[in-house]
């Protein structure tokens, strides 16, 4: 792409800039490592390293330009680089690549799915949803990448990336014909303080829910939501008509849509309170719904191919937006019949064993609440969770999650999920007091071992026949991280081994909601 320095300025808060703006603009980096010939280096200062020390090793590598943070840029200008200081490098970087990349979101109808749980998996339905209506899809989602017919995972453990990352796959996007971009946004990349997904040009906004999550980054609820609505005030990018879509079974729905420009179409989808798309749960069980619709487009009942109410409701959100993109009801309805799940999303495993045993990714205290609500009745055994929860994230949770778990299930196994650089078994025993206030006692209500390659060997060795055994909180994620290195994970993987040390090996074809598209 040609590009000038100056091409790239407009929406950037620059306070000065030192040479010369005409400069030609090869490429656009925020890592030194991967600066070449030409680019322009973004210094952002991170959690662990700050750019700006890598100034001079940029400039060696051939950066064309450099762009600084005021408050951290100590000088002196380098001869013959231009340099531009501007107000916050890491809130520059998304106007910057948006230029860069020629704004690709606006060649495409961009849809934003926001929530704190069902993000990834309403993405995919919807996604899916459009793809067999005749749509040229792209997605990004914390758990697939995809371009047209092209899907591959994402192994970046970003659910939103980088905003450099977001344009350039939106730009691919573009090129290989597709007219619809799909993208997961998570609370980090839609705050303001790094704005991840400015200049995308959303056509879509969605909200699903807003639960306990990330209050260690938002600091208090009220900011986590203000940070999630951003989202919808960022429909006032587009130029042509927007939608503004919400959960109104969710009381905190009524802040999005304040957020959303007053040109937006507002509209509400619910099972259980007033609104446009309407739907009412007519049967509900462990392989699926049905969900009886009624719309300004027409009434028709849903098959929904996935379990638990929480998943008609996010099905019900990727319908609403199918219908603002103007694919009829009948044909929505078909499609979302054959819809599948994400990998690591209610995921199970079989291998012959006289228990079940599912894998999937729920992390936080609602996802807890709610597929244990959902499971429970149709357990006739006994229910053994294996979960942790995340070093260097939200604390207050983690006993949350050990009182939900020790009151809903039998048996706890407390392990890894990814320590980073806290101490692993402190984690586990924040959770394990959680669990004790629960009544459950540790050698009995709860074990403790970290491995967690462990862990679900002695879930497994302890389960009986009728027991179900959850394995909570990795999903899809290929590893598990720690303070100075990660290991490779694969969370079916090591079930499937660790049931066939216990004897069982007999190949069961897994269902279609839980094989992957590749």
């Amino acid at each position: 792409m040609s590009k000038t320095l100056a091409d790239l300025l407009p929406g950037v808060a620059v306070q000065h800039v030192i040479g010369d703006l005409a400069v030609p603009i090869r490429s656009l980096v925020y890592d030194s490592r991967r600066v070449e010939p030409g680019s322009l280096f973004v210094a952002i200062r991170g959690q662990h390293s700050d750019g700006h020390q890598f100034l001079a090793q940029a400039i060696s590598r051939g950066a064309a330009a450099l762009v600084v943070d005021q408050r951290y840029w100590q000088g002196p200008a380098p001869a013959g680089v231009p340099v531009v200081v501007v107000a916050d490098s890491r809130v520059a970087l998304a106007p910057l690549a948006a230029a860069f990349y020629d704004y690709p979101g606006r060649a495409l109808v961009t849809i934003g799915i926001t929530g704190t749980k069902g993000k990834s998996t309403t993405t995919d339905l919807t996604a899916q949803l459009l793809a067999a209506a005749g749509r040229a899809v792209g997605m990004m989602s914390t758990v697939d990448f995809q371009i047209g017919a092209r899907r591959w995972p994402n192994d970046t453990r970003q659910s939103t990336p980088e905003a450099p990352e977001v344009q350039a796959l939106l730009r691919e996007m573009v090129a290989a014909g597709c007219d619809t971009a799909v993208i997961e946004a998570t609370s980090h990349a839609l705050s303001p303080r790094w704005g991840r997904l400015v200049g995308c040009a959303f056509a879509v906004a969605v909200m699903l829910n807003i639960g306990h999550e990330h209050l260690d980054y938002h600091g208090s609820f009220e900011q986590y939501r203000a940070d999630k609505a951003q989202l919808f005030a960022l429909l006032a990018e587009r130029a042509g008509p927007t939608w503004a879509i919400v959960n109104a079974d969710d009381p905190n729905h009524h802040h999005f849509l304040a957020a959303a420009p007053a040109t937006a179409t507002r509209l509400r989808y619910g099972l259980n309170e007033p609104a446009e798309v309407q739907g009412r749960l007519i049967q509900s069980g462990p392989m699926g719904s049905v969900v009886r619709v009624s719309s300004p487009w027409g009434e028709a009942d849903l098959t929904v191919p996935l379990p638990g109410r929480f998943n008609a409701s996010n099905a019900l959100a990727a319908l609403t937006v199918a219908l603002t993109q103007g694919i009829p009801l009948a044909t929505a309805a078909a499609a979302l019949a054959s819809v599948r799940a994400p990998r690591g999303r209610m995921a199970p495993v079989n291998a012959g064993q006289p228990f079940g045993v599912i894998v999937d990714y729920a992390h936080n205290p609602d996802s807890f609440e709610q597929i244990f609500a959902m499971l429970r009745p149709q357990v006739q055994g006994r229910m053994i969770a294996v979960f942790g929860s995340a070093g260097e994230r939200d604390v207050a949770k983690r006993a949350i999650q050990g009182e939900i778990a020790g009151r809903m299930c039998d048996l706890l196994v407390l392990t890894d999920e990814d320590p980073r650089g806290e101490d692993r078994e402190a984690i586990i025993a924040q959770i394990a007091a959680g669990a004790e206030q629960a009544g459950k006692r540790a050698g009995s209500g709860y074990l403790c071992i970290p491995d967690r390659a462990q862990a679900i060997r002695a879930a497994l060795a302890a389960a009986r026949p009728g027991d179900l055994v959850l394995l909570l909180g990795k999903g899809h994620e290929g590893s598990i991280i720690y303070a100075d290195h990660s290991i490779p994970w694969d969370e079916e993987g090591e079930a499937r081994r660790a049931l066939a040390e216990l004897g069982y090996g007999n190949h069961v074809e897994m269902p279609e909601s839980s094989q992957e598209s590749r």
